[in-house]
């Protein structure tokens, strides 16, 4: 049975993103409305970081974008107050960020100015062009075809698309609602971003402008694509609910199924930074996976703690670190699971996203961003 939109978002809180028709019905549009600037940003719900320079960039509810090092932070001027759920950095020194009712942020070098440059209302009239072409071309193929059992399956297909055109039709008007859940860039600049829906975009001009590639995955379901990162052989690969997962090889351009032995939501997955073929996938109740070789063959396990598991990274040294609800904080080698510990933090925080600097663990999530000695 499919999971529900609630369950890949995983209790509550933040995680990720939830629904919020009433947001986009507000008076107060909050694609429109700047983020308030607050002493407490730091301290409010985070869900993604990146290590930017000498500082951690991180990413969260109402559009906080925060700048923090050594627990003095500040926050950026973002122009949108929807939760930011990831954020990416390119060759060149411009951060692209993603966040709730479709919104895609972009800010220049050396600068704390962000700025639009996609928001829910473009994903659905990308949506619903490509759904005219479909409804139009799958028209010439009932056409054409005589066979009465397939003419039937065919016009099943074709009612279908046209409730698919109305549903969008009627969002443009109300508002969006779908976020963008995750977002990343190939060496050459190539970015990618993945959301609700199985929402799949790609931008080839350094995120000034997006297009929809949804149809390359083989996800008619159109399950949830929670996670998405590159490789440093560039190879791409994407996780999601119903324990979903792709790769692609190619910039992109073909995306193959993962067989993956998991069949719950999967919410991130991470790669070694040199040993680009070691990934962790992880996600609902504390399970994860391990691949070795870029995603072939896969290694399933169940911790002991049903709490589920949000964000991770990769220590220099290759030990993967993975955190979660009720503060969890896992740590292993990915070629001995044997090997694995399980910690908790005291705060008992739900934690989304973890970075590993020298001797201690970034954390960010329910009560936003703090470090974390790692015991030698």
């Amino acid at each position: 049975m499919r999971s529900s939109y609630i369950a890949f978002s995983v209790i509550n809180l933040f995680l990720l993103a939830q629904l919020n028709l009433a947001q986009a019905k507000s008076s107060l549009d909050l694609l429109d409305l700047p983020a308030k600037q607050s002493s407490l940003a730091s301290k409010s719900v985070l869900m993604a970081m990146i290590p930017m320079n000498n500082t951690i960039l991180a990413v969260g509810e109402r559009g906080h974008i925060i700048s923090w090092k050594d627990n003095a932070d500040w926050q950026q001027q973002s122009p949108v107050s929807v939760s930011i759920t990831n954020v990416t950095l390119l060759s060149d020194g411009s951060k692209i960020a993603v966040g709730h009712d479709g919104v895609i942020l972009k800010t220049e070098n050396n600068s704390s100015t962000w700025r639009k440059v996609f928001t829910g209302a473009e994903l659905t009239k990308l949506k619903i062009a490509q759904l005219k072409k479909q409804h139009a071309a799958l028209k010439l193929v009932i056409n054409a075809t005589q066979d009465e059992d397939e003419l039937e399956e065919l016009t099943y297909q074709l009612e279908d698309l046209a409730f698919a055109l109305e549903d969008n039709q009627i969002e443009l008007e109300s508002g969006p609602n779908k976020p963008l859940l995750s977002v990343t860039r190939t060496a050459s600049d190539l970015l990618f971003a993945t959301g609700a829906y199985g929402t799949l975009l790609t931008s080839n001009d350094k995120g000034e402008t997006w297009t929809l590639i949804s149809k390359r995955l083989d996800n008619p379901d159109k399950f949830h694509l929670n996670s998405i990162i590159t490789t440093s052989n560039d190879h791409l690969y994407i996780v999601g609910e119903n324990g979903m997962g792709f790769q692609s090889t190619n910039q992109g351009k073909t995306w193959s199924s993962m067989a993956l032995p998991y069949y719950g939501s999967l919410f991130g997955i991470i790669a070694h930074a040199e040993k680009s073929k070691q990934l962790v996938a992880f996600g609902l109740q504390g399970n994860l996976m391990v691949s070795l070789d870029g995603g072939e063959n896969w290694q399933h396990k169940k911790l002991p703690t049903s709490a589920s598991l949000l964000g991770g990274d990769f220590s220099p040294q290759g030990k993967a670190y993975l955190v979660g609800h009720g503060g969890i904080i896992v740590d292993f080698m990915p070629e001995n699971l044997a090997s694995l510990h399980i910690n908790k933090h005291p705060s008992g925080a739900a934690l989304s996203s973890v970075l590993v600097q020298k001797n201690s663990l970034i954390l960010a999530g329910q009560f936003g961003i703090s470090s974390w000695l790692l015991k030698q």
